[in-house]
């Protein structure tokens, strides 16, 4: 969809500021300004602000220049990578319309961007100079004084033909900027401190004065917010819309949620600092509520914004361990949010062992390598199996891959919806060939997509398969404890004609009436009372206590874990209709 305040020709011709590029431009800001609250000689800054602005632009240098105080030539201040001899040239240059990008910056008041300085008009006072030093291309920003009059450039010369992009012009218009506060500096010390301190846009108080801050290890609360999507702000309205944006969001957390302290770190992340312990979980939904409800106007634009949220309460590292519980709010998806418990140490095995079965999941998906195993389910009456569970698996040349190495990774990595969707195509495709009943494990990451209705319709349609033959198993928890929206999936779902079961049936707190409400067709009773019903009388006492509810319920009853005769004997004298397990059927890649 189209949207009016978008400059539809910028979008196509400039290449947008991405949130990694604006950080770069602030680490830049960070230094330097740390620099001049250290007070450092101000050419050890001017020298080093040239230095980090040429990493951002290969095969450049940067220069400083500044016009005399009769307002009559310029004169290099800075230039560490540009040759002496060179500096010499430069020296007393009059500013005018031929003098070069940055002579005609000074004289112009506005940016010159030159892309060949050896045909440009711009560039014809400085013919031999272009020559003697093989420059190709020159951009120049004024630097200006507090009534912003132009008394100085501050210039990136390539020895290759370019024009900047929007990073570029930002990166040179902050580094005036900068100059501009250095040269201050010498007037108003403590304003300059101040910035050192405090985020240029937003006012709010840095990274720098949060280390300041915490050096006494004193227990406090730190929420790290990292705003989804900002990327695709910045793209979609622009980046003046995405400053105006961030100075508004910069206000409502300072205002709002009552924090002790409020930060800037990075483009998008934003920190609430409390020096206390505060009930964190209700601060996050707080925060969440707050933005559900309330969007940002800027003109005619309404931004909704979501975060991610990682939270720690602690005396040491809070700032990395922050950003740890920031890290694994991501890994589990968009609008999420993690709290770190109080000296939680970061087990690195774990997180190596996470990475490499995320990798797994990812790379499977991508060569589809996914696929369906199917056990059989035992009925005990007719004594044959007459349905089948679906079972994910991962092939890795010639590995088959249970679900225990990979599963956890997958929830926490926001995955599970994408494996379910593969697993749904490939299974509905496999048994469209034959008429058993099968059935599929769902989870509450794919209820919260919201995508299984429209998703299951679709695939009844191509594949040809009558809804009743399809059985979706959930765990527990979800039936139970479930958002309404989900249970309002599962009894749409119902009326498709699909059927419901509870897997694990007695592993969780149960709420028998809402079995009763979503009219479950079946439970499957966890194996943990299965695996010695034979020789476990408390075992025995719940699995029959679970399958008389059912039988009362009018559901019928699958007993999980059935790997012996002995075991079998026990279910069948409780009249447990279904048994599923090694005794009957192996999970298989295809069924005899």
């Amino acid at each position: 969809m189209k949207n009016k305040n978008i400059n539809s020709t910028f979008l196509e011709n400039e290449v947008i500021i991405s949130p990694k590029e604006y950080d770069n431009i602030l680490t830049i800001q960070h230094e330097i300004l740390n620099m001049i609250a250290e007070q450092k000689e101000t050419q050890t800054i001017l020298d080093m602000l040239c230095i980090l602005a040429e990493t951002l632009l290969p095969n450049s240098v940067a220069s400083i220049m500044m016009i005399d105080e009769n307002e009559e030539y310029m004169n290099v201040l800075a230039a560490p990578s540009i040759p002496k001899e060179a500096q010499k040239e430069l020296n007393f240059l009059k500013p005018g319309p031929n003098a070069g990008s940055c002579g005609t910056a000074v004289f112009t008041n506005e940016a010159v961007f030159v892309k060949d300085v050896k045909t440009d008009k711009r560039w014809e006072d400085l013919k031999e100079f272009v020559s003697n030093f093989s420059l190709c291309s020159c951009w120049s920003m004024p630097i200006r004084n507090e009534n912003r009059k132009a008394i100085g450039s501050f210039a990136l010369t390539s020895f290759e033909k370019r024009a900047p992009s929007i990073f570029h012009k930002k990166l040179l218009e902050t580094s005036s900027s900068i100059v501009s506060i250095i040269l201050k500096n010498q007037e108003n010390e403590e304003k300059s401190k101040y910035l050192a301190y405090y985020d240029n846009l937003t006012s709010l108080k840095n990274k720098s004065y949060f280390e300041k801050l915490i050096y006494d290890k004193k227990f406090r609360t730190l929420l790290l917010l990292n705003i989804n999507n900002f990327n695709y702000i910045n793209t979609a309205y622009g980046f003046t819309i995405g400053d105006k944006l961030l100075k508004k969001l910069a206000k409502i957390l300072k205002e709002k949620f009552a924090s002790d302290n409020t930060f800037r770190f990075n483009s998008d992340e934003f920190a609430l600092l409390y020096e206390e312990k505060i009930d964190i979980k209700e601060k996050i939904k707080e925060i969440k509520e707050y933005f559900f409800s309330n969007s940002i106007n800027i003109k005619e634009i309404k931004i909704n914004l979501t975060f991610c949220i990682g939270a720690v309460y602690d005396n040491k590292n809070l700032l990395r361990n922050s950003s740890l519980s920031l890290r694994k709010a991501k890994e589990l998806g968009k609008n999420r949010s993690y709290i770190l418990e109080k000296n939680t140490q970061i087990n690195y095995e774990t997180t190596q062992s996470f990475i490499k079965a995320t990798n797994l999941i990812r790379e499977a998906i991508d060569k589809n390598s996914i696929i369906p195993f199917y056990q059989g389910i035992h009925d005990n009456k007719k004594n044959v199996i007459t349905k089948y569970e679906v079972l994910v698996r991962i092939k890795k040349d010639s590995k088959i891959i249970s679900p225990s190495e990979f599963l956890e990774a997958a929830k926490l990595s926001g995955l599970l919806p994408d494996i379910t969707k593969i697993i749904i195509d490939k299974s509905f495709e496999y048994m469209s060939k034959n008429s058993y009943m099968f059935s599929i494990n769902i989870t509450e990451e794919d209820l919260s997509k919201n995508y299984l209705i429209s998703y299951l319709k679709s695939a009844l349609l191509i594949h040809n398969i009558k809804p009743y033959r399809l059985t979706l198993e959930i765990l527990e928890g979800v039936s139970s404890t479930g958002k309404k929206n989900h249970i309002k999936q599962l009894k749409a779902i119902k009326e498709l004609g699909i059927k419901l079961a509870i897997d694990d049936f007695g592993r969780e707190y149960s709420n028998f009436e809402r079995l009763i409400d979503l009219d479950i067709d079946s439970i499957k009773i966890d194996a943990k009372y299965i695996k010695d019903i034979d020789t476990n009388k408390k075992s025995y006492e719940i699995t029959k206590a679970l399958s008389s509810f059912a039988k009362g319920g009018n559901i019928s009853c699958i007993a999980e874990y059935v790997y012996t005769r002995e075991i079998q004997e026990v279910i069948n004298s409780l009249g447990i209709d279904y048994s599923q397990g090694y005794l009957f059927s192996k999970p298989c890649e295809k069924i005899d």
